[in-house]
């Protein structure tokens, strides 16, 4: 009976998957291969390249100014419009950069291909010297089609004291975006988690929930449903199924895997370069059943020389008493939003409060006072975010588009 059921379950599943909705993608495909024969770039010549460019055409699609960054092999260019990512390389004494452009708030995306030549600057940086005259050129369309208009970048400066001198932690909702933008990758996925430094995230927040057999996951929903996940024989609250079951039965929208929180963690600490992590409670039972989880991973990035904050956020009175309910609890990092005294009280890393509170700099200097940082949620207008980087004093700024945060802390004067 048992293995009749099982059977049933499974041809239900097939069925489902068979007749999946379709959901819109705003990024270009395929993107271009770099040349044949291209290596990788030398990663002491990666921090030669970053900073400030000015764009000398295409002002009216990109702007007229980027912050150049790398996130590993990866490279992005941050305007007021759009994030430029790419594939890179380099052959011959040229380097490349392969990728596609794309304005998070809108569907406006296509592709871009650009090079720095040997005597645009490239021959100097390979042999790791900054050239008197750096200058990337190349060409940008729109979605599918052939990248034909000309765009020039020309270094200006590196970045300011502004944004050398303090750290400041871009903090990408869910993972790093959320599906409903339109991304290529799931939100609180592995995959979103790796990507993440590509979007201008320095740091992430993700959901955790607990299966019914207690295993702490990302999820951000308290249900399964067809907004995150594809359809499938599972339906009702997370709470609802265990681990195997969800395992085995549901794929996020762009297919991937639901995971757990140790996955998350570990995907963090290994294949990026992010060093902050919120743990965003969805249920107070969270609090006991990661708090070992959580130290175990802060243990394991200081065995990997990972300097990373993973911190409990504390988003409600509920939460809050869960923790309280901790030996210890006090020791347990923690970023707690309700208020500066709940921080100061639970001896929490951070403060977290809303956005439409507004700068608050005199609260946010007196918990800077005390040792703690204050982490702004969630703030994704372009316009309060250049406001509340340039006239606020936070520490960090939660957003569903680090994009947009990375090009106004970068561009900084």
């Amino acid at each position: 009976m048992m293995r009749l059921k099982s059977l049933v379950i499974l041809l239900a599943a097939g069925l489902c998957w068979t007749c999946q909705t379709e959901f819109p993608i705003d990024v270009p495909n395929p993107i271009p291969d770099l040349p044949a024969g291209s290596v990788p770039i030398p990663d002491a010549v990666k921090p030669l390249m970053e900073g400030v460019y000015t764009i000398t055409n295409s002002n009216q699609r990109f702007g007229s100014d980027a912050a150049l960054k790398w996130a590993g092999t990866h490279m992005t260019l941050f305007t007021r419009s759009s994030y430029l990512t790419f594939e890179t390389g380099t052959r011959d004494s040229i380097i490349y950069f392969r990728g596609y452009w794309r304005v998070p708030t809108s569907d406006d995306y296509g592709l871009i291909d650009l090079m720095i030549a040997k005597e645009d600057g490239a021959a100097s940086l390979l042999k790791g010297v900054m050239p008197a005259t750096l200058i990337i050129k190349g060409v940008y369309g729109g979605g599918n089609q052939t990248a034909a208009t000309p765009i020039t970048l020309q270094y200006e400066r590196y970045f300011s004291s502004k944004v050398t001198g303090k750290k400041f932690r871009i903090v990408g909702h869910r993972g790093g975006g959320r599906t409903s933008d339109r991304l290529e990758i799931s939100e609180n996925s592995v995959e979103m988690i790796k990507y993440a430094g590509r979007l201008g995230a320095t740091g992430i927040e993700i959901d955790v929930r607990l299966t019914k057999d207690g295993v702490p996951i990302l999820y951000h929903d308290g249900d399964i449903n067809i907004r995150l996940t594809q359809k499938s024989p599972l339906n009702g609250p997370i709470e609802n199924f265990t681990w195997d079951q969800l395992e085995a039965f549901v794929w996020l929208i762009r297919g991937e895997k639901i995971p757990t929180l140790e996955q998350a963690l570990e995907a963090a600490i290994d294949h990026t370069q992010l060093d902050f992590v919120w743990l965003d409670i969805k249920d107070p039972n969270v609090v006991a059943a990661i708090r070992y989880i959580q130290q175990d991973a802060l243990d394991y990035a200081a065995s990997k020389g990972r300097d990373i904050e993973i911190l409990m956020g504390v988003p409600a009175d509920d939460v809050l008493e869960a923790l309280k309910a901790q030996s210890n609890y006090t020791s347990i990092p923690s970023l707690c939003e309700i208020s500066p005294e709940e921080a100061r009280a639970l001896n929490s890393r951070a403060w977290g409060p809303r956005w439409t509170l507004g700068t608050q700099n005199d609260l946010v200097a007196s918990v800077q006072a005390e040792g703690r940082i204050a982490i702004c949620w969630t703030i994704d207008v372009p316009a309060y975010i250049n406001q509340y980087i340039t006239q606020g004093r936070f520490d960090g700024l939660l957003t569903n588009y680090p994009s947009y945060v990375a090009y106004y802390h970068y561009i900084q004067p």
